[in-house]
C-alpha cells in the first residue's frame, strides 16, 4: 500500500503526540519520588578509590527509576569495571510531571541541579571523572550541576546532551557553559535529531561537540530516538520495544565514532584525549545510513 510523505507525516505526528499522552498519565498515575541518585550495584561505594561515576536523567514527563534512565545505568554498570567505576541515575519526576516543558526545564535547571550536585558531593569519594548524561529537559539539570561541581571538585567533567531543549528565549549558549581550572578537563558532546520539537531540540550548541543522528533513525525522526541509540551504542543493541531494535546500530562517521565510546569510561584515556580534540560549536556532524 502506498502511503503519500506528508500522509507518513501526519501519522508519526500522532504516534508521538499520543506516546506523550500515555506517558503523562502513566507518571501522574504513579507513586512520586524526592529528587533522589540510585546507585547501581555497590552502594555508590568504589573498593578502589579515585576514578569516576557516571550519572544519567531524564527529561520532561518522564522518570528515572524502573524506566530508561535505570536501564542505561544498568547497561553501563554491565560494560565498565565496577572497582573503578560508580553508575547511578538521577530521579526528578515530580519537577518533570507538568504540562509546560519549559516549567520542567526551569525545575531542573533552578533546583534539581542543586539537588544532584549536593548528593554527589555528599559521596565522600575522591572522584577523578563525572559523566552527566541528560534527555531534553535533563540537559539543563546536569549543565547546571557541572557548573557547582567543578567549583568544589577536582574532577574531570564529561556532558553527553541528548537532545537537548532549548525554551523559547533561552540563550543556546548557557548550556554546557563551564569554566574550569586549567588542570581540569571538561567536554560535552550533543547527539540531536530533526524530529517533530523542530528546533526547540535540534540546534547546535556553541558549547558541545554536535552531532546530527537523523538519518540513521530508521522508522520515524522521535524525540526520544537520541537516548535509545545512545542505549545501543552501550549494550550493542537498542532497548526492548523501541521501533528500531533491531536495526543496525550505526556510530561511525569515516573513520570516528561516536555514542558511549567517547567517554572515558569506555574509551578509556586515549578515547577521552581524542575527544577533547573533537571541536566545540560545531555545525553538526551527521551519522549517514550506508
Amino acid at each position: 500500500m502506498n502511503i503519500s510523505k506528508s500522509k507518513q507525516t501526519i501519522f508519526k505526528a500522532i504516534l508521538v503526540l499520543l506516546a506523550i499522552l500515555i506517558s503523562i498519565v502513566a507518571v501522574s498515575s504513579e507513586s512520586s519520588s524526592e529528587d533522589t541518585l540510585y546507585c547501581i550495584g555497590n552502594d555508590f561505594k568504589l573498593p578502589q578509590q579515585g576514578m569516576g561515576i557516571v550519572v544519567i536523567t531524564h527529561g520532561w514527563i518522564e522518570k528515572g527509576k524502573d524506566h530508561w534512565p535505570q536501564q542505561m545505568a544498568e547497561a553501563i554498570h554491565s560494560n565498565v569495571d565496577p572497582n573503578q567505576w560508580l553508575c547511578g541515575y538521577f530521579d526528578w519526576e515530580e519537577g518533570a510531571k507538568t504540562l509546560n516543558a519549559t516549567n520542567a526545564a526551569k525545575y531542573a535547571r533552578d533546583s534539581a541541579s542543586h539537588k544532584l550536585a549536593e548528593q554527589l558531593l555528599n559521596l565522600n569519594t575522591d572522584l577523578e571523572h563525572i559523566h552527566l548524561i541528560g534527555h531534553s529537559s535533563g540537559c539543563w539539570l546536569v549543565s547546571e550541576a557541572a557548573k557547582e561541581l567543578t567549583e568544589k571538585t577536582k574532577a574531570d567533567i564529561h556532558l553527553t546532551f541528548l537532545d537537548a531543549y532549548l525554551p523559547v528565549f533561552w540563550d543556546e549558549d548557557s548550556l554546557a557553559d563551564v569554566n574550569t581550572p586549567a588542570n581540569v578537563d571538561f567536554w560535552t558532546d550533543h547527539y540531536y535529531t530533526r524530529d517533530f520539537t523542530l528546533k526547540w531540540t535540534h540546534c547546535d550548541l556553541t558549547n558541545a561537540h554536535n552531532v546530527d543522528i537523523t538519518d540513521i533513525d530508521q522508522w520515524i525522526q522521535d524525540h526520544n530516538f537520541p537516548w535509545q541509540w545512545y542505549y545501543a551504542t552501550i549494550a550493542g543493541e537498542y532497548p526492548p520495544n523501541s521501533f528500531c531494535d533491531d536495526d543496525e546500530i550505526i556510530t561511525y562517521t569515516g573513520d570516528l565514532q561516536y555514542g558511549f565510546t567517547r567517554s572515558r569510561e569506555s574509551g578509556g584515556k586515549t578515547g577521552w584525549e581524542k575527544s577533547l580534540t573533537l571541536p566545540k560549536g560545531n555545525k553538526a556532524v551527521e551519522l549517514k545510513k550506508p
